[in-house]
């Protein structure tokens, strides 16, 4: 069942029964109102008709009259009392009067001066019987007020058979109103829930519309929120499957490309007769093609295991890192005929020494592949707070911008005929984010094409407390 529906067969529930018990107990309210009314008016009647009584007998029995002329006058006094009322007869006798509806046993329950009432059902009509006993020379005498009350009862069920009427137009005119509100209300669901269905069928560019109402305003603000992250997650989860597949077609044609190579030469040997230049130049290839897929497979495989493992980190002195790396990249100098400038602020570094200095090396390295013959590469840091900045820039050929985020993917080359003429694969930036990662950083890379690139790092600063010294090798 639709949710509109829910509401409006609830709401209609309630208004109907909460309209019909409010009705049902107003018109017993007025009917018992009037009913009591009724009583009191009949009893008062009553009262009256037994006071006056009682004095008129006392006055004829003072008089010294004989019992028929006090029959008579209780005749006539009837009579009087009767006439002056439309709807109420009075009587005045034995019990003989009392049992007009039953056979005595109310007039048995009427005590000497006091005056009982009951409601009798007679041939369809209602009366009310008001009684009363007085005594007078030793002998009882009822008086009783009948009076008919049918209306009494007639007019509650005309004012039910009424309200019944009003019900109904209340039912139909509530009905047709909590239609249209349930509609309005449920209507920016149906809308959500028709943008929710359009988006699970792959138009993550779907939005809900926002409403007027604060409620489901927020609902869509929310929904909006959660489709953003959603079409995220899933670009991301698309970029992830994008990025796999093309480092698999990578490293297939990493991988083929030398060993291509490899066989060729090899099977050149095999096959033909080779003079000792010839077959000291194919050996010579397959030894560097060799070399290569050695490089390439021992990158990927520490690629591999940075991603998947937690290093130990203690404090190196960054005087250490500086003469280490003047030292270890003397022939990536020579090879290039690069200039290398590096400067170091000296302090206490927390890192893990080997690949702190692997990651700046193949950066040096990367920015001599960079540069020009006779061209420059800078190396510098310096304390950012607590932490240690280290820059390497070059005034090379510069990386596109929209090649920028791609660079530190596995086999991502920018120019990949030249970084194979180079010997690279395209693996050593992401080798080297990885490091920068496990110091809890990462790679910042500025280029501009036809200026250089300037990339750097952060590492944490050792805290040194009081009175330490800070080694210098």
């Amino acid at each position: 069942m639709k949710f509109s529906w829910k509401i409006f067969i609830v709401s209609f529930l309630i208004i109907i029964i909460s309209f019909g018990a409010g009705g049902f107990v107003l018109v017993n309210s007025v009917f018992t109102s009037s009913l009591n009314t009724k009583i009191e008016s009949v009893c008062q009647s009553n009262a009256y008709a037994t006071a006056s009584f009682y004095s008129m007998n006392v006055n004829v029995q003072a008089s010294g009259y004989n019992s028929g002329f006090i029959d008579y006058t209780i005749k006539n006094f009837t009579k009087q009392l009767s006439s002056s009322s439309d709807d109420t007869k009075v009587d005045i006798g034995d019990k003989s009067i009392v049992t007009v509806f039953d056979d005595g046993g109310f007039a048995e329950e009427i005590k000497e001066n006091e005056r009982n009432y009951r409601i009798k059902n007679d041939k369809g009509r209602k009366y009310l019987q008001v009684v009363s006993l007085v005594n007078i020379l030793n002998k009882d005498y009822y008086i009783q007020s009948l009076a008919d009350i049918t209306s009494v009862y007639e007019d509650r069920d005309s004012y039910f058979r009424t309200y019944q009427i009003i019900l109904m137009c209340v039912a139909l005119s509530a009905s047709f109103l909590l239609l249209i509100f349930s509609r309005f209300i449920t209507r920016p669901l149906e809308k959500l829930t028709d943008t929710a269905n359009e988006i699970a069928g792959g138009d993550f560019e779907k939005r809900a519309e926002s409403s007027s109402t604060k409620e489901i305003y927020e609902l869509s603000n929310s929904f909006n929120t959660m489709t953003d992250f959603v079409e995220g997650y899933i670009e991301e989860l698309s970029e992830e499957v994008r990025r796999r597949d093309d480092f698999v077609s990578a490293f297939t044609h990493e991988l083929k490309t030398p060993l291509t190579s490899v066989i060729g030469y090899a099977d050149m040997m095999r096959s033909y007769e080779l003079d000792a230049d010839k077959r000291r130049s194919c050996a010579d290839n397959i030894y560097k093609e060799g070399k290569r897929l050695e490089s390439l497979s021992a990158n990927l495989l520490e690629l591999l295991v940075l991603k998947h493992t937690d290093v130990e980190m203690r404090e190196i002195n960054t005087q250490v890192i500086e003469s280490d790396t003047e030292n270890a990249v003397l022939f990536l100098l020579e090879k290039y005929n690069i200039t290398l400038e590096i400067n170091f602020e000296q302090a206490m570094l927390i890192a893990e020494p080997s690949l702190l200095k692997t990651l700046i090396y193949n950066l040096i390295d990367n920015a001599c592949k960079a540069s020009e013959q006779g061209g420059k590469v800078i190396v510098w840091g310096a304390c950012q707070g607590d932490r240690y900045e280290i820059c390497v820039g070059d005034y090379g050929r510069g990386i596109p911008k929209d090649e920028i985020s791609k660079i530190t993917e596995p086999f991502y080359m920018v120019d990949k005929s030249r970084a194979r003429s180079m010997g690279g694969a395209g693996i050593g930036l992401a080798l080297c984010n990885e490091i920068a990662r496990l110091h809890g950083s990462s790679l910042d890379i500025k280029s501009e094409v036809g200026v250089g690139t300037a990339i750097s790092f952060d590492v944490p600063i050792a805290v040194l407390k009081e009175g330490e010294c800070v080694e210098t090798s």
